[in-house]
């Protein structure tokens, strides 16, 4: 008995030094080297660490990582980033202390099962849709975790993620202190963003205005910091980063007014690893300069001056016969036309590529073509609903008055919560949007005739041209193979792996009235 005694308490022992340990993460994420050719990056996440793990090969050979530039302001002191050039057809391990964290077969072969998701996030307590994010995602009330360690979307041998992973600690407002302003009573303010226009609150977001406020400013209560990061996003995604390597896209809640320094830091594949120049960025410096803590003059910061916004430059993944174009859109107003020069430099980058005719999905965050309430959208006239996103139809517009080329087979894009599937059946791509992989989710719009209609719905005007639409309020992924000439096919499934939709790039083109999408 004595010795049974011994054992479990040793195992507890075990258990509890193994809790105690510093938390390490290691993944695969595509980059674009300088050449224009696609690089393999393996990039360890690990607390508390002072020097960087290495990378062993299958073949046995050992790889040195080297460090990646902390944000300032030391919120992120307590977490080490540190990468590597992948090989290809190779798999490795990162080796943490005596830890070894598995990493996938890598290829730059055309994928066979892409994984795309978005809005992985928990919402937490809020005044307006709160969240409960106990279970680190394992749980039905966030059920990010239970979408992650599906052996069925861990098939995949490429993950797409289109933005948004940071929610628990990017609220819309802040209360700043006048121990922080110098002004005599607390001060509420709104963190600067361009449009989240569909989590349904009564009364949509009005333009910022003049001001730039942002939680990553000095004295802030809520800067970006890595314990959120790991909560929300790494901590649930572990089992899926073995798996495949990930195409990450930025979504608005990495703008550098929220969870932008965290961003650039851990996830964005921007690396001096490429080459060229797409080493790694950071955001500018949030706090306008001469406000000093305790004495801020009264002005809005940033009144007449370029707000200190990061937009990163178009990327593509060239993958075998398939292209995958990454777009930053997280600076793009949703209702209202902002930053729009910006963007319509994005789309001339984005059309020299496209000049090259290969069969090309575009990937961004915020859709091109969504519908929402009529409340959140831009002008429909007497339209039940309303459109998003202006500024990008209209940067599109200017660059592509014809129209996107033909080889643009999809635009996939998440900020919507919930699964939203459009066909236009002329020359215009279909679009996906899946906002669904976590977050607390939004209601159907346009709402169907009855509850069990599984009919596309006919939308006119939608951006100038009538769509079909279907979509379904689900927590879930999709699982998309592509088919030759940038054709594909693919299923969303629920959390619980049950088949929401099936879909088929060649059926808007072949009936005007069919959605890409049918729901089951």
């Amino acid at each position: 008995m004595r010795r049974v005694l011994a054992i479990v308490a040793l195992l507890c022992l075990a258990a509890a030094a193994r809790a105690q340990s510093p938390a390490a993460f290691a993944f695969v994420l595509w980059g674009e080297g300088a050449n224009g050719e696609p690089v393999a990056i393996a990039r360890a996440v690990v607390e508390r660490a002072t020097t960087c793990p290495v990378l062993q090969r299958a073949s046995g050979a050992w790889q040195s990582m080297t460090p990646r530039q902390r944000p300032s302001l030391g919120r992120f002191d307590d977490v080490l980033v540190c990468e590597t050039l992948y090989p290809f057809g190779e798999v490795a391990a990162v080796v943490v202390g005596d830890r070894r964290l598995e990493l996938p077969l890598v290829t730059a072969g055309t994928p066979r099962r892409v994984l795309l998701m978005g809005d992985s996030g928990c919402r937490g307590v809020t005044v307006m849709k709160p969240q409960p994010c106990t279970g680190d995602g394992f749980t039905r009330v966030w059920p990010f975790g239970v979408i992650a360690e599906d052996e069925k979307r861990s098939a995949a041998d490429l993950i797409v993620h289109v933005g948004d992973y940071n929610y628990r600690n990017t609220p819309r407002d802040m209360v700043l202190s006048p121990r922080t302003t110098g002004f005599a009573q607390p001060m509420t303010v709104r963190i600067y963003d361009t449009g989240d226009l569909d989590d349904e609150d009564d009364v949509p977001e009005e333009p910022l205005g003049p001001g730039y406020w942002s939680q990553n400013m000095q004295g802030s209560p809520v800067p970006d910091t890595w314990s959120a990061w790991r909560d929300d996003f790494f901590v649930p995604a572990a089992r899926l980063m073995k798996t495949a390597p990930w195409l990450f896209v930025r979504g608005n809640h990495e703008l550098c007014s929220r969870a932008g320094p965290g961003w650039f830091y851990l996830l964005d594949p921007a690396s001096v690893l490429l080459g060229g120049d797409r080493r790694q960025e950071q955001c500018p410096d949030q706090t306008p300069a001469g406000w000093q803590p305790g004495a801020w003059p009264r002005a809005l910061p940033f009144e007449g001056q370029p707000f200190p916004v990061r937009i990163t430059p178009p990327m593509r993944l060239k993958l075998g016969d398939l292209d995958l174009i990454s777009i930053d859109s997280a600076n793009a107003g949703d209702v209202y036309l902002y930053n729009l020069d910006a963007y319509v430099e994005q789309f001339r980058r984005v059309a020299a590529i496209l000049g090259e005719r290969r069969p090309t999905w575009l990937v961004t965050h915020r859709p091109f073509w969504g519908v929402v309430r009529k409340i959140h959208g831009g002008p429909a006239g007497s339209e039940p609903y309303g459109f998003i996103n202006l500024t990008e139809q209209q940067a599109l517009a200017r660059v592509f008055p014809d129209g996107l080329p033909a080889n643009v087979a999809a635009v996939m894009s998440g900020h919507m919560h919930r699964f939203q599937a459009i066909g236009f059946g002329d020359r215009r791509p279909p679009q996906l949007i899946v906002g669904t992989a976590g977050i607390v989710l939004s209601h159907n719009t346009p709402v169907p005739p009855s509850p069990d209609d599984r009919h596309a719905i006919q939308v006119p005007r939608l951006d100038g041209v009538d769509a079909a639409v279907t979509g379904v309020m689900d927590h879930g992924a999709m699982l998309i193979e592509p088919g030759k000439h940038g054709a594909w096919t693919g299923v969303m499934m629920s959390e619980t792996s049950r088949v929401l939709a099936t879909c088929d790039s060649a059926w808007p083109r072949r009936d005007r009235r069919q959605s890409v999408c049918r729901l089951q």
